[in-house]
C-alpha cells in the first residue's frame, strides 16, 4: 500500500517539477535537496502538498532545510570519505526533521550506508517521527526510541533497534533545539561515545541566567560591574545564552574537538539560529579549559554544569 502511494506521489511530483520550475525555485542556488529528487522526503516534512506542489509558505521551510544540510556539508563529506557505514544518534530528536534530512542526504546524496537512531523522551513525538519516517521511505535506515538521555544505554538500544549483535561505533551525535541543559546532555553523550561529529542547535539556555539572577539578588550584587546585565531579565537571558555557547565551545575544544559557531537558519526565519559544529581532532587542548575558566570569572564567577561533567568523562 505504501509502495503504491509512494510511486504515484513521486510520479506526480516529478511531472510537476520540470527543469524550468526547479530552476525558478532554486533561483541560481546550488541546493542539496530538490523536489524531483526527494519528493517522499519533502512530503514527510510537510513541504510538498499531496499534489506535489510547494505553496509559498512552504518555500521558506524548503530553503531552511537546505541551509541546514549545507551547514553540515563539510562534516558529512568527511564522514562519507572515511566510513563505510555512518551511525548517528539524534538526541532529543523531536519531530525528526534533521534525522530524516541526514539519513536521506547520506544515503542518496553521498551514497553511503547509514543508520540513525532518534531518541526523545516524548512518546507522542516518537510515534509521530516513526510515522513520518515511513512516509519518507527511510524505515530501513532510521529507528526511534522513547527515553531520556540520562537513562539512554546507546549500545543496548542500538542492538535491539537495528537487530545486530555488534557493538555500535557512533560517528555523530546531533541535537536540534534541545532545550536548556538537554543540549549539554547531547554534547556529553557525544564526547563519551567518542563521536567524530557533534552538531547542536541550542535552545532556551537558562542555566547560567538562573545563576546570574541569584548573584544579583545576593549580597553585594548591585555593586557588581555586571549588575546592568545580570539584573534586567531580557539582557540577562540574551547575554547568558551567548556566554553559555561560548563556554560550550571552549569545553569542547578542551575535550579534543575543533569547534565552530555558525548561523544555522537565516535570522529572518528564527532567532534560534546558532549551530555549534564540532569535529574530533585528537588530544584535548588544555589551554581551552583555561580560557573557559577566564570567561567564567569575567562574567561573574558562575559556570555551566557541562564543565564538571566533561571533566569526569574518560
Amino acid at each position: 500500500m505504501r509502495e503504491e502511494w509512494a510511486a504515484a506521489f513521486s510520479e506526480r511530483a516529478r511531472a510537476y517539477w520540470t527543469p524550468a520550475r526547479t530552476a525558478e525555485l532554486s533561483a541560481g542556488k546550488s541546493l542539496a535537496i530538490l523536489p524531483a529528487a526527494a519528493p517522499e522526503l519533502l512530503r514527510a516534512l510537510g513541504i510538498l502538498h499531496r499534489d506535489g506542489t510547494m505553496p509559498p509558505p512552504q518555500r521558506r521551510k524548503f530553503f531552511q532545510v537546505n541551509h541546514m544540510v549545507a551547514m553540515l556539508g563539510p562534516a558529512l563529506r568527511e564522514l562519507s570519505s572515511t566510513r563505510e557505514t555512518i551511525r548517528i544518534v539524534d538526541a532529543a530528536c523531536g519531530g525528526s526533521y534533521l534525522t530524516l534530512l541526514l539519513a536521506w542526504t547520506l544515503a542518496h546524496g553521498h551514497g553511503r550506508k547509514v543508520e540513525v537512531l532518534g531518541v526523545d523522551r516524548n512518546d507522542a513525538l516518537v510515534a509521530e517521527s516513526a510515522r513520518r519516517t515511513e512516509i519518507a521511505g527511510l524505515g530501513a535506515l532510521v529507528r526511534h526510541h522513547a527515553c531520556g538521555l540520562d537513562t539512554l544505554d546507546v549500545a543496548t538500544v542500538w542492538r535491539r533497534a537495528f537487530e545486530t549483535d555488534a557493538e555500535p561505533a557512533i560517528d555523530a551525535v546531533i541535537a536540534l533545539h534541545a532545550c536548556d541543559t538537554a543540549t549539554d546532555d547531547a554534547l556529553e553523550l557525544g564526547v563519551r561515545l567518542g563521536a567524530h561529529l557533534l552538531a547542536v542547535a541550542p535552545c532556551c539556555q537558562a542555566e547560567l541566567a538562573r545563576k546570574w539572577e541569584r548573584l544579583v539578588d545576593g549580597p553585594g550584587g548591585d555593586a557588581s560591574p555586571l549588575a546592568p546585565i545580570h539584573r534586567p531579565p531580557h539582557l540577562r537571558r540574551e547575554t547568558a545564552a551567548l556566554v553559555t555557547d561560548a563556554m560550550r565551545q571552549w569545553l569542547l575544544q578542551a575535550a579534543g574537538y575543533q569547534t565552530w559557531a555558525l548561523e544555522f537558519v537565516p535570522t529572518e526565519h528564527t532567532r534560534k539560529n546558532l549551530l555549534l559544529r564540532a569535529v574530533r581532532r585528537g588530544e584535548p587542548v588544555p589551554q581551552a579549559r583555561t580560557e573557559y575558566e577566564r570567561l567564567r570569572e569575567a562574567t561573574g564567577g558562575e559556570g555551566i554544569a557541562l564543565a564538571d561533567r566533561l571533566a569526569s568523562t574518560p
